[in-house]
């Protein structure tokens, strides 16, 4: 993996991409760097993955990159693609493997970085998960103290990601018995640009044995 930095020229942004994705390079030569204005004036965009809104005042906004990628746009909505292969940019639908790091009052905090140290953290709230036995109603305070019975921390569980916040934060769910818990098994940790996103990120091996998560998040 490589870190961008802000004062890297455009074309040394192009060189990365030829030597990480030469697809890439040829599809498209719309590259941004973090700060780099890509529509300014009205409201007529919808904020995708990899950028933000700056509010010029009251009638005028534009839509500046967070991260040094390539512009992708699909109707209104416009995104930015990342070129650093070791960060990863969520979004909704995709399956994370995570730790559970922190559990607070209704939620528990789950580190889905690659990268440990940079102690990047989603949310699971209590609405989000299966209660045992499959109940379906309203949590409730009893449910809030009983938490760490399904979760505890340092646990390793697979999750969809149901929300992405404008800050970057991912709300999760298990709301599924293909999510949840992991055990008797092993983790392996890659560069995210890796995991390329399909429609079955589970696979089975080995006559059915044994199977395997392939988390978008690396």
């Amino acid at each position: 993996p490589f870190v961008t930095h802000h004062h890297q020229s455009t074309q040394h942004y192009k060189n990365l991409i030829k030597q990480y994705s030469p697809t890439m390079a040829t599809a498209t030569t719309h590259l941004v760097v973090p700060g780099q204005i890509i529509v300014e004036g009205g409201d007529d965009f919808l904020r995708g993955h990899g950028t933000y809104v700056e509010q010029l005042d009251l009638n005028k906004v534009r839509l500046v990159a967070s991260v040094a990628g390539h512009v992708e746009r699909v109707n209104k909505l416009v995104s930015v693609i990342p070129v650093a292969s070791h960060l990863y940019h969520g979004q909704v639908g995709d399956l994370v493997v995570g730790r559970i790091v922190a559990i607070q009052s209704t939620r528990w905090k789950v580190t889905i970085a690659a990268d440990t140290a940079s102690r990047r953290a989603a949310i699971l709230p209590l609405s989000g998960v299966h209660l045992p036995g499959g109940v379906q109603r309203v949590r409730t305070q009893e449910d809030s103290r009983e938490m760490r019975l399904l979760y505890q921390e340092g646990d390793l569980v697979s999750a969809e990601v149901h929300n992405a916040h404008a800050d970057g934060t991912l709300m999760l769910h298990t709301r599924s018995m293909r999510y949840g818990k992991l055990e008797n098994g092993c983790l392996v940790i890659v560069p995210p640009s890796l995991i390329a996103r399909r429609k079955n990120h589970f696979i089975q091996i080995l006559n059915d044995t044994t199977t395997i998560l392939l988390g978008t998040n690396g």
